[in-house]
């Protein structure tokens, strides 16, 4: 049972269930399967009882993800617990959005599973799910918070393109990032680290520039060996240095400042 596999199918699959879609959810679902939450105080037990409640949903509710900041531990050789916090917003058919503060924790445990030719094999699959921030739904809601927009203020978020880069971080967690919040990427003189710069903070995190700008090469442009910008925040430049949409001047070498000039007025986000 692999850490990086476990986190990278939790997200996965908290990711699709807020698409709607429930396959990938089920799929790993333990036959035995505790639920907890997300209305307060639900639960249910078994893998069949889960599938025939929300078989029995029915709802038009559509929902946007915020970042995910994902922690992992092992307390036996066959378990991990995921933890994973997040925002979640969710949208009316009225065209009301509410934001709600969301953690998620999993159990996973590699359990004897049965294949299609007989033969017994080890598979991770998840033994417990618990929302533990319930919302206060109203009584005849089953699974999903059909009627919460009666009873909270309504929020308006506006539309975002969303490309997500996962990283590890010195805080010991795994965060998901929505790449229209990143500002820029500096490098930590002498170490293999980077500073990630949000809107919302900054990340200590694992990884290269020269990683980064192969792996998103359409999220990120460098402006200096030691920098990596998102052309989104970019607002103005001159001789040398450019500014970002938080203030921030970054400076740029006399040799790479007409390219960057260039590359910044191609791009989709133009400067203002």
């Amino acid at each position: 049972m692999k850490t990086d596999e476990i986190i990278r199918l939790s997200i996965y699959i908290i990711t699709e269930y807020y698409r709607n879609n429930l396959e990938p959810f089920f799929e790993y679902v333990s036959d035995d399967i505790i639920w907890i939450g997300p209305a307060k105080g639900q639960l249910l037990r078994g893998r069949e009882n889960l599938i025939r409640t929300f078989a029995a949903e029915k709802h038009s509710l559509t929902f946007t993800m915020g970042d995910i900041k994902v922690l992992c531990v092992s307390p036996h050789t066959h378990v991990k617990e995921v933890l994973l916090h997040y925002d979640i917003y969710t949208h009316y058919p009225s065209g009301n959005t509410f934001r709600h503060d969301q953690h998620l924790h999993y159990t996973w445990r590699e359990k004897k599973i049965k294949t299609a030719d007989g033969l017994t094999q080890y598979r991770s699959r998840i033994v417990c799910l618990h929302i533990s921030n319930a919302w206060p739904y109203d009584s005849r809601d089953t699974i999903y918070p059909v009627h919460y927009e009666n009873v909270s203020e309504q929020m308006r978020i506006p539309a975002q393109q969303e490309h997500y880069i996962t990283v590890k971080a010195s805080d010991g967690c795994t965060h998901r990032i929505n790449a229209s919040g990143i500002l820029y990427i500096a490098t930590v003189k002498h170490s293999s680290k980077l500073l990630l710069h949000t809107q919302s903070g900054t990340l200590t995190v694992n990884g290269t520039l020269s990683g980064f700008e192969q792996q998103y090469p359409s999220l990120f442009l460098r402006i200096h060996s030691g920098y990596l910008v998102n052309p989104c925040h970019a607002k103005s430049i001159r001789r040398f240095a450019l500014t970002l949409s938080d203030g921030t001047e970054l400076p740029i070498p006399e040799k790479r400042y007409t390219q960057v000039k260039k590359l910044l007025w191609q791009s989709p986000a133009r400067l203002s």
